[in-house]
């Protein structure tokens, strides 16, 4: 059988920027690869947080931090949900024993967003049987999950106990300090003109994780250029003004208005179904939901029609690069928030 798929690591992206609330699990990575350098044992990472606090970029830094230092190191980065996947194709295909041996001579090993295993016995069994096997050649591994070790509902104690051995780091939201860093590092990167008035604002007014902070500069990006003035404390105070009209939102009702907006069935929207004319506003769906309700790419690929994490990752990507050049979405969109608001 083929080996395992990876996730796909960006070569040269911005590093993560190092704050108060993720120094532990900074310096952790940091260090990825030294123990080995040192003839020791690398310790297994376990990164937890709420979903957009930062696991991922984290996590996929270290790998290139240990890479850089053990280029021909063999590794794999993948989702427990990809993990799964993989292993039932092996069950179905009655390949187990080459699934099992082309990922017990990995040297790297990192699994994210544990808690889609819960009730997956077998799976469970399989990972666990992995670990011991990596930690008997030396392998460096890192997990994350949306909670610690302890509160991975249904896991086998003896995985929670591997998994709590080593360097356990809790992520948490950013404070206003942190959050103004973030902001500061977001804006220089797109080159965006933004008063540090209207930032220092949004960063005390705004408490929300890295990943929506992103999308935020993104939408005032937006409405800074459909309203033909800049992007100053103004335009952010009014920003957040209507953000705080927005009602309790759900999947459903993000792709609901969604769907009217592009003429569409709500249940075509939500289905498994690729045409053409589906495509552009599934994926305008996919964008709402990360951006509105900060929904894991799990959660939301499982929402329309269950398509996988990447799927949703490519969506929300290519939607936000069309609010930067495309004249006519910032509009729908804000038609669509508007009618989410419930504004006639």
């Amino acid at each position: 059988m083929p080996p395992p798929t990876s996730a796909k690591i960006a070569s040269s992206p911005e590093n993560p920027l190092r704050i108060p609330e993720n120094a532990e699990a900074y310096t952790a990575f940091e260090h990825w690869g030294t123990a080995r350098e040192a003839g020791e044992i690398e310790p297994v990472i376990f990164l937890s947080g709420p979903a957009g606090c930062g696991k991922s970029l984290l996590v996929r830094w270290g790998v290139r931090q240990c890479l850089s230092r053990h280029p021909k190191l063999s590794s794999l980065v993948l989702t427990a949900a990809d993990f799964a996947a993989q292993f039932a194709e092996a069950s179905a295909n009655q390949t187990i024993p080459l699934f099992q041996t082309a990922l017990r001579e990995l040297d790297l090993l990192v699994v994210e967003d544990l808690q889609t295993l819960q009730g997956r016995g077998e799976t469970l069994t399989q990972l666990l049987n992995l670990m011991i096997a990596l930690r008997e050649r030396e392998a460096a591994m890192a997990f994350t999950a949306n909670c610690p070790p302890g509160g991975l509902a249904g896991f086998p104690p003896r995985l929670v106990s591997r998994l709590r051995g080593g360097i356990s780091v809790r992520l948490t939201v950013p404070g206003p300090e942190s959050r103004l860093k973030i902001l500061l590092q977001l804006a220089r990167g797109k080159k965006l003109r933004v008063s540090r008035e209207a930032l220092v604002h949004l960063a005390n007014q705004h408490p929300v994780t890295p990943r929506e902070l992103g999308g935020v500069l993104s939408r005032l990006e937006s409405m800074s250029r459909q309203h033909r003035r800049p992007l100053d404390l103004e335009l952010v105070r009014r920003y957040l003004e209507r953000e705080a009209e927005l009602p309790d939102l759900t999947l459903q009702d993000i792709a609901r208005e969604v769907a009217a907006e592009f003429g569409l069935k709500l249940a075509d929207l939500r289905s498994s179904r690729r045409t053409r004319e589906l495509a552009f506003p599934r994926q305008v769906g996919m964008w709402l939901s990360r951006q509105l309700l900060g929904e894991s790419l799990l959660n939301v690929g499982r929402f329309y029609g269950g398509r996988d994490h990447t799927t949703v990752g490519h969506a929300c990507q290519k939607v936000a690069e069309l609010l930067a050049s495309d004249g006519e979405l910032p509009t729908r969109i804000e038609r669509i928030r508007r009618k989410l608001r419930r504004e006639v």
